[in-house]
């Protein structure tokens, strides 16, 4: 296994990005994010990319920002990251800062459809992570935790906005008011993922259903209906109704939709394009 904090592998059109600092609990550091939004970034614009599924290495998704690097003290102390970004101190404002906003909207704003495989803790802004993806499945190992109330801070990277359109209002209220644990089968009673798989199924599920979409379903088509979808909530039903036209009218010149159709006739999987 690779020791880079952030695997990427891409096969059958799959782009799998692997938190891999798997004895702290994938806990994040300045490197992983700026590697992590890069591995986005990258996905993002590989056309051989049609998904991108987000998972831990071994028992954990992500225990969230990695606090023992927090605090450290005055500019004295010895930069434990000297090729990315400055040690955060006790002043931990300005040098968080290009982690509060750079990247972090990669996931929502990347045209390709984004899996979260939630593989053990999902604590704190590993939590956020898992929210900004499209989709969630998780382990029954699974838990999740929106740690703000209890650290003193406000629902951080946009998680009071994603939660309340994920699960609804009072729900929201109620993970974000009491930041308690939550395993996944609740998290799937809540709507939050999609589904709960055993340990050892989660992965294999997640990947064959990343393949599925990636072998199925044409990438304009996805990058479409993925911005349809994120912007829904936001937009008036008119809007909404006539950006889809708009949209069909689009689609229906394109070699993908002239493909499906040519798949369909000759009982074959269809070879998209993306254009």
């Amino acid at each position: 296994m690779s020791d880079t904090p952030i695997r990427y592998d891409l096969a059958d059109g799959v782009a799998t990005i692997t938190l891999n600092r798997p004895d702290k609990l994938n806990a994040l550091t300045p490197a992983m994010l700026t590697d992590f939004f890069a591995a986005v970034a990258r996905a993002g614009a590989d056309p051989e990319a049609r998904v991108i599924v987000v998972t831990g290495a071994g028992r954990s998704f992500c225990a969230g920002l990695d606090l023992a690097i927090i605090g450290g003290g005055g500019s004295g102390d010895v930069n434990p990251f000297p090729d990315t970004a400055p040690q955060w101190g006790d002043d931990i404002g300005p040098a968080l800062a290009p982690y509060y906003s750079g990247g972090w909207p990669a996931l929502i704003t990347c045209r390709k459809p984004t899996i979260a495989a939630v593989n053990g803790p999902a604590f704190g802004w590993g939590f956020i992570l898992s929210l900004h993806c499209d989709i969630r499945f998780a382990s029954t190992s699974a838990l999740f935790n929106a740690t703000f109330a209890r650290i003193g801070v406000p629902g951080e990277k946009g998680s009071a906005w994603l939660l309340t359109r994920h699960i609804g209002q009072a729900k929201a209220m109620d993970l974000l008011y009491t930041a308690r644990r939550f395993d996944g089968t609740e998290a799937k009673a809540l709507g939050l993922v999609n589904d709960v798989f055993d340990d050892e199924a989660l992965l294999p599920h997640v990947m064959d259903y990343a393949r599925s979409i990636a072998t199925f379903s044409a990438p304009r088509s996805l990058a479409a209906m993925k911005a349809q979808v994120w912007t829904a909530l936001d937009e008036d039903y008119a809007t909404g109704f006539a950006a889809a036209d708009k949209e069909q009218h689009l689609a229906t010149g394109t070699n993908d939709f002239r493909e499906a159709f040519s798949s369909y006739r000759e009982k074959r999987a269809p070879r998209y394009t993306g254009s």
